[in-house]
């Protein structure tokens, strides 16, 4: 699992402390950025064109996120804890896209993973393609749930049924 930390003043900044496993190797590392001076912490690569890899919750698995991996018809799906660690599957190149169906994620969960993702180009949302909002006054849960991809972003969003939040 890992921890997000993010900060958003004059001096933007947010950390991903990932110190315990993903995808069964020890990581025990930090992923960061600074506004104006970029992302670091981590390395790219590209998940071969034309496969399609989500990453989703190793614990939380209901059926409106099954119904929504579905409706992407994945090539593979890796299961994994914690809202950052899968951010890091998706910052590394390692999924195409993080895909979480139901109100689990708090916005502390998702803002650093969203900082960062946002400055490498790519794009966080809810599941209906609305930004997160992390004002004073919203709510902490992601009522509407959680999407991230590096790329192909709409591609997700398109395919996820729109009464998928109804869904048990």
């Amino acid at each position: 699992d890992s921890s997000s930390y993010c900060l958003m003043d004059s001096s933007s900044y947010c950390l991903i402390d990932s110190s315990s496993y993903c995808l069964g190797k020890e990581v025990g590392r930090t992923l960061w950025g600074v506004t104006g001076l970029g992302a670091f912490g981590f390395q790219r690569q590209q998940v071969p064109e034309g496969r399609r890899i989500i990453t989703t919750t190793r614990s939380h698995m209901q059926q409106s996120v099954q119904d929504a991996i579905d409706s992407c018809k994945p090539d593979k799906l890796i299961q994994i804890g914690g809202s950052g660690s899968k951010c890091i599957l998706v910052i590394e190149g390692i999924a195409d896209a993080y895909l979480f169906a139901s109100p689990g994620t708090k916005k502390w969960d998702t803002c650093a993973g969203e900082a960062i993702i946002h400055a490498l180009g790519g794009k966080m949302t809810d599941v209906f393609g609305n930004p997160i909002s992390y004002g004073a006054d919203v709510s902490y849960p992601n009522k509407t749930g959680v999407l991230a991809a590096m790329r192909d972003f709409d591609f997700y969003k398109d395919k996820i049924p729109s009464d998928i939040m109804q869904r048990k």
